[in-house]
């Protein structure tokens, strides 16, 4: 099922291989940009049960990607889940889980690589807060950088993210490690309960709100389909290698910065600007400190390019496929063989995004508000794709009970209780807003779809009559 099209449209297939997939999964996470911004919105929420999150995360993830890794062996596309969708359920289906893709992918970049960036620096220096949106155009540096290397190409762009997530992944393990040794006798498995919150599981279940977040990105290399060597063997591989690689810096730094803050003291460590900075320098020193922090500002830009890739091969195929974006975004660059046009929109979009939602909010809480509403519309889409999948192997006569029913069907009730504990009880305010956001993309996204297929039976209807 890999689409092919002619000419200025076509993708430069056979560029990449495993390594580009691994590291497009794992740039999609982030590590360090994580550990510096999500853990911070994971910890106001879960408090001394940061630790457990980001356990029980990629667990429950690792059951959601089986959807991502079973697909992968069949359908190679850059329709991603879009594609998984609609090869089971069929168009309509696969139409609707591509526009919660869209949406999904286009906050994220917005809000993490951009917003969350622009938050991070301004942490690293409060007094420069004083200076009127001076965000603004800090949020245009990783928004630069990450639209130039993914307009030269996906195998450049995905060279740079391999080299520099090799170095990420060190500092993170390296670091977390020292750190746990240093705290010695305050090491505890306290951490791992929902005791800190009171065996409260609606605390843990909207603390997973932003930890399944935090590893969702695992899959996202699905959208690099038609530009893979190999993708039906190779996909796969990279979707296992990459979350292994971002499970064993995240889970540690989780660990050490949660009881490295001190547990009495712990309903401040995600209200304080930049704990993984301090930490890092009051556990490393000024040496450690700032590597740290260079390795973060690299983190958030390989995020964006990682999440460009994969957001304009969503608005290629939805333009190309569904018809649900205009066709100019199928035209590809005639040297570099990519989507160009999709990573102009993207720029120009995602930046208008973030200006909003800066001003209305502020880029920290702005940044929490959209990357709710992307987690959100994440569960979704991924809940079409898993539910896809039973009926697609059944059709295609090659359905195994275990890993395209049970595990499936655990996910969902996965993903269920993650998206009701977003909702109910009803957080506080701006965090109630990104269900109300996600119910309207949803709605607005339902309408379109049915008025192109109206459109569609009233073209076959005059064509019917004036034959």
């Amino acid at each position: 099922m890999k689409e092919t099209v002619k000419g200025s449209n076509k993708l430069k297939s056979n560029e990449l291989g495993l390594w580009h997939g691994i590291f497009q999964s794992f740039s999609h996470v982030a590590p360090a940009a994580e550990v510096a911004i999500l853990i911070t919105g994971t910890a106001l929420v879960a408090e001394g049960s940061t630790p457990l999150i980001f356990i029980l995360a990629p667990l429950i993830v690792l059951l959601w990607l089986n959807t991502n890794y079973q697909f992968s062996g069949y359908v190679a596309s850059s329709g991603g889940y879009s594609a998984f969708a609609r090869a089971g359920l069929g168009k309509s289906a696969g139409d609707i889980t591509g526009w919660l893709f869209f949406f999904n992918e286009f906050l994220t970049y917005t809000g993490f690589a951009l917003l969350s960036f622009a938050a991070f620096v301004y942490l690293l220096s409060p007094s420069i807060t004083s200076i009127p949106y001076l965000w603004v155009p800090i949020l245009l540096i990783p928004l630069v950088f990450s639209t130039a290397m993914v307009y030269r190409g996906v195998k450049l762009s995905l060279n740079y993210a391999a080299y520099t997530g090799f170095i990420e992944t060190a500092v993170l393990t390296i670091a977390a490690l020292i750190i746990i040794f240093k705290l010695g006798s305050s090491n505890t498995f306290y951490v791992f309960t929902a005791v800190p919150v009171h065996n409260d599981f609606s605390i843990i279940g909207l603390g997973l709100l932003f930890g399944l977040y935090s590893y969702g990105g695992t899959g996202s290399v699905v959208a690099l389909g038609e530009e893979m060597k190999e993708p039906k063997k190779v996909i796969g591989k990279a979707i296992i290698y990459g979350w292994l690689l971002v499970l064993i810096p995240l889970a540690l730094n989780a660990y050490a910065l949660t009881v490295g803050w001190g547990l009495s003291n712990i309903s401040s460590f995600g209200t304080s600007p930049d704990p993984g900075v301090i930490e890092y320098f009051s556990f490393l020193g000024p040496f450690g400190g700032w590597i740290f922090v260079a390795v973060v500002i690299n983190s958030f830009l390989d995020f964006g390019i990682a999440i460009n890739n994969s957001l304009t091969r969503m608005l290629y195929y939805l333009a190309r496929d569904s018809n649900l974006l205009p066709r100019f975004l199928t035209k590809t660059h005639p040297k570099y063989g990519t989507p160009y046009k999709a990573i102009i929109a993207v720029a120009i979009v995602s930046f208008i995004i973030a200006v909003v939602s800066g001003i209305i909010f502020g880029p920290f809480v702005g940044a929490l508000v959209i990357e709710g509403a992307a987690s959100i519309a994440f569960m979704l889409q991924h809940s079409l794709a898993t539910l896809s999948l039973p009926f697609y192997s059944r059709r295609e006569k090659h359905l195994k009970v275990t890993v395209h029913v049970v595990i499936p069907a655990i996910s969902l009730v996965f993903i269920a209780f993650a998206i009701l504990s977003t909702v109910y009880p009803i957080p506080a305010f701006p965090l109630n807003l990104p269900a109300y956001m996600v119910i309207a993309w949803t709605i607005a996204g339902v309408l379109l779809i049915a008025l192109l297929r109206q459109a569609g039976r009233d073209r076959e209807r005059n064509k019917d009559i004036a034959s």
